[in-house]
């Protein structure tokens, strides 16, 4: 089951491999963009990749935040926003994350949380940046709630990884992208079940899913929370 969450972590690796700096506003796939501020009405000033652009959108934004949405051009230049969902506070901060890839934390055929919190526990104890001892806190909360949060940099793009063991033994899991947006599923012994929010990022995965080797079962569904996020955060401090 590990092994199966890696290669669901990798998947988004070959995506966005364009500059930055270029974006494809027709592409299949869901983009990342923050907010920079609100112009007026319904125009909004944002950020796509090193750009910066303005569009109207139907939906009230918040200055500061991170969303996932499609993008499209008509003619005459004119660009249209839609299926917009805010992204984890989790995934929204850059400095959150490890430079390092999935296979680096997790062995593919097996997991043992006792040694995943003493490894957070070593780390905390150590000197290491503010950022740092922050991302490790989080991970030390989340694995207090028997939830693995793993925020990673992998092949030079975000991918944050949630997973939880079930009772039944099988893996629960939340795995965010860049350029897929998020997907949450079950993990069992000879299939997985994952829900995407997007229906280009549902039929990407279908042709990727053969890489998965075993019984893989799609489906489109709004709205997929991650496991934790920093209002677990807050209530644990308002506890």
């Amino acid at each position: 089951m590990i092994s199966t969450l890696q290669k669901l972590a990798g998947i988004g690796s070959d995506i966005g491999r364009t500059s930055s700096s270029s974006v494809n506003f027709n592409a299949n796939l869901p983009v990342s963009i923050e907010v920079i501020r609100q112009i007026d009405g319904g125009r909004y000033c944002l950020k796509v990749g090193r750009k910066e652009l303005t569009t109207k959108s139907s939906k009230n934004l918040k200055e500061g935040e991170k969303y996932w949405a499609n993008f499209a051009e008509g003619k005459g230049g004119i660009l249209t926003i839609s299926n917009l969902y805010q992204q984890p506070k989790l995934f929204e901060n850059d400095a959150y994350f490890l430079p390092m890839g999935l296979e680096q934390i997790l062995d593919g055929n097996s997991f043992s949380y006792n040694e995943f919190r003493a490894f957070l526990v070593k780390q905390l104890s150590s000197e290491i940046p503010k950022e740092l001892f922050t991302l490790y806190a989080y991970m030390l909360l989340a694995l207090s709630k028997a939830i693995i949060h793993l925020p990673l940099i992998h092949e030079g793009k975000k991918v944050m990884v949630q997973f939880q063991k079930r009772e039944d033994g099988s893996l629960l899991f939340y795995i965010a992208y860049e350029h897929l947006g998020p997907m949450y599923g079950i993990i069992q012994d000879s299939s997985v079940e994952i829900a995407a929010m997007y229906e280009k990022s549902v039929y990407y995965l279908q042709k990727e899913s053969p890489k998965l080797g075993m019984i893989t079962h799609l489906s489109l569904q709004k709205e997929l929370k991650p496991l934790f996020d920093l209002g677990d955060v807050a209530l644990d401090v308002k506890g």
